[in-house]
């Protein structure tokens, strides 16, 4: 497998990858050094390291504590067909949903179709992003280059919807970072970030979990657990 952050890497076929990360923190640290050799050409970078919830989150900690930088989260929810489950598009903060307009209009959708399913999984990211936070507030992204983490890019639909609510706070940068991705999604996720950062981009991406040998559910308490030990929110020595 070729590694998609050094120079001359790319997406290779998919292959047996049985245990490339022993598991979450694993992945984290590796692309911990990955993100902190990369920003360490942009001066001033100040950085905000974002897991996206729930398992994106085990990744950013290690991230965050090798950048000395503030974690925060942020919730995607998925929108699918109503009646077969069909992955139509995914919501994010308080954007408007990102869909699949071509798939909508091949199942005979329209936007008033899926109203019920946007209202039900605004009321879930409301709820989670509470529990996790502990109400405390999203963190200040205005001037500050927001790094968004993810354990991985399937199909991108709720990583599409994350970096379209993280680039309406206005950071200065807007850094996607993942130990393993979808070529596909890739190539349209880099049309929307600054820097998209992976350790291994693949084709025909089937699932995320082989990528792991410990690819257990995050649960919701382990998330709040794990931001509460996020580093301060200060510059490094500060």
């Amino acid at each position: 497998m070729r590694d998609a952050g050094r120079p001359g890497g790319g997406a290779g076929e998919e292959e047996d990858v049985a245990a490339l990360f022993t598991d979450r923190r694993d992945a984290g640290r590796r692309l911990a050094r990955r993100t902190r050799d990369h920003l360490g050409a942009h001066a001033g970078a100040d950085p905000v390291v974002v897991g996206l919830g729930p398992g994106g989150v085990a990744v950013a900690l290690e991230v965050a504590q090798e950048l000395a930088a503030p974690l925060d989260v942020l919730v995607a929810r998925p929108l699918t067909a109503p009646g077969n489950g069909t992955l139509l598009g995914a919501l994010a903060g308080e954007d408007p949903p990102v869909l699949d307009r071509r798939l909508m209009r091949g199942l005979g959708l329209g936007t008033a179709d899926l109203a019920a399913e946007v209202v039900r999984q605004r009321v879930e990211l409301h709820r989670l992003e509470k529990l996790y936070r502990s109400r405390r507030p999203p963190l200040p992204l205005d001037g500050r280059t927001a790094v968004l983490v993810t354990d991985g890019v399937l199909h991108g639909a709720l990583t599409h919807a994350a970096v379209h609510a993280l680039r309406a706070r206005g950071p200065e940068r807007l850094v996607l970072a993942a130990p393993v991705c979808d070529a596909r999604s890739a190539v349209v996720l880099r049309r929307n970030v600054d820097d998209l950062l992976c350790l291994h981009e693949t084709t025909y991406l089937h699932a995320v979990g082989p990528w792991y040998a410990d690819f257990r559910d995050v649960t919701d308490r382990e998330v709040a657990c794990l931001l509460g030990q996020r580093p301060p929110a200060g510059p490094p020595g500060g």
